[in-house]
């Protein structure tokens, strides 16, 4: 099984890095190898997507189901036949004014031998960038809020 786990404190409340890791449309304009992701059915709780990795020719796409708990908790689980076990959890905890502790985990347990490569190629090396990835993202998205406002 793939699997990272990470903690750290960003200079960001928790209630902006939630907003951008919820944003899973807007995954594919800045997480690496993400080239598609689309909400397929919305609900009270969470949502239902459809998400394509990419490494130059090899693209996979799979399904997902989100729960979200604003601004606490995203859990990402799939039930899609490429995988025996997949899921993320991202957890928002306040740590100090303007500041939050990010817990990241990714489990990843691929259903064929065909697939084991992409998770071990692609996936694991992607979940170990994601926190860094949204950090960057939630940063500049705070910048143009603040030029917007001047």
């Amino acid at each position: 099984m793939a699997s990272h786990r990470e903690s750290r404190i960003v200079a960001l409340p928790p209630e902006s890095l939630f907003d951008v890791v919820a944003d899973v449309e807007s995954y594919p304009d800045f997480v690496p190898l993400m080239r598609d992701a689309r909400i397929v059915r919305r609900d009270a709780s969470g949502y239902e997507t459809v998400q394509t990795l990419a490494l130059g020719l090899f693209a996979h796409r799979f399904q997902t189901r989100t729960e979200l708990v604003r601004p606490q908790e995203i859990s990402v689980v799939s039930n899609d036949r490429s995988f025996c076990r997949f899921d993320i959890r991202w957890t928002f905890v306040p740590h100090g004014e303007d500041h939050c502790r990010v817990d990241f985990a990714f489990n990843c347990l691929a259903r064929s031998l065909f697939l084991i490569p992409f998770v071990e190629t692609m996936m694991l090396p992607m979940a170990a960038t994601m926190v860094g990835a949204f950090e960057s993202q939630a940063h500049r998205l705070a910048r143009r809020s603040v030029d917007r406002e001047s």
